[in-house]
């Protein structure tokens, strides 16, 4: 993902999660480094850093899911791509089974040769490689490719740890933050529920240590936002 795609994700996770929270808030279109946005509420400004929080196992460079799910998500866009370009179809693709090299060698060619721009909107079939891998095809009217394996999975119902660790991290940079952005830095914790590394329910009443950051919102993407309780 490239920085600019990047940004244009976090500034979407904002503005949806300003829309679950019920706020009559703005996020200003200037590009910035840090915090990543600044947000008005009426007369007052306020800095909003945005960070996605994944379950799972983590290592120095971050979730090993989310890295994994990465991986098959740039494997599977590459065939979209290649497919488009000799045929201009739209195709909601779902891919069921293992995405490796081996697995999807003749993907493309199979697609190609079934003459998807005479076929109806609407047209299913299935391709099955018997290696391992499915892919449900459907000819659609936007495109949308993905592993089914990435997407259904197991919920992570005491992401508490996890939130807390995500505050403790951002709050080292919070002085530069402030140097930026104002004294009033506010922090966004993105669960993107849409993926597996992002299947996290905060189901609890937790109390959290803000570590300096005026509020925190998790908010579960696509489906609700939440201001976090402050430990007194």
């Amino acid at each position: 993902m490239t920085r600019h795609s990047q940004k244009m994700r976090e500034r979407l996770f904002a503005e949806q999660a300003i829309k679950s929270l019920g706020k009559d808030w703005s996020v200003l279109p200037e590009e910035r480094e840090t915090p990543d946005f600044i947000i008005t509420d009426g007369e007052h400004r306020f800095g909003l850093e945005v960070v996605s929080i994944f379950t799972g196992k983590q290592d120095a460079s971050g979730s090993l899911m989310k890295r994994d799910e990465s991986a098959v998500h740039r494997s599977i866009n590459a065939l979209r791509l290649e497919f488009e370009s000799a045929v201009p179809v739209p195709l909601h693709a779902r891919f069921v089974g293992r995405i490796e090299p081996e697995t999807v060698a003749n993907v493309v060619s199979k697609l190609v040769a079934l003459d998807l721009i005479a076929k109806p909107t609407g047209f299913q079939t299935v391709i099955d490689e018997h290696l391992g891998l499915r892919i449900h095809v459907t000819k659609a009217l936007r495109s949308d490719w993905y592993s089914v394996n990435d997407r259904v999975g197991w919920v992570d119902r005491s992401p508490e740890q996890t939130i807390a660790n995500a505050i403790r991290d951002k709050s080292d940079n919070l002085e530069r933050y402030r140097a930026s952005g104002g004294d009033d830095i506010r922090l966004l914790l993105v669960a993107d529920a849409i993926q597996n590394s992002g299947k996290l329910r905060l189901v609890s009443d937790a109390r959290f240590d803000l570590l300096g950051f005026r509020a925190a919102y998790f908010f579960l993407y696509p489906e609700h936002a939440i201001e976090l309780h402050a430990r007194q």
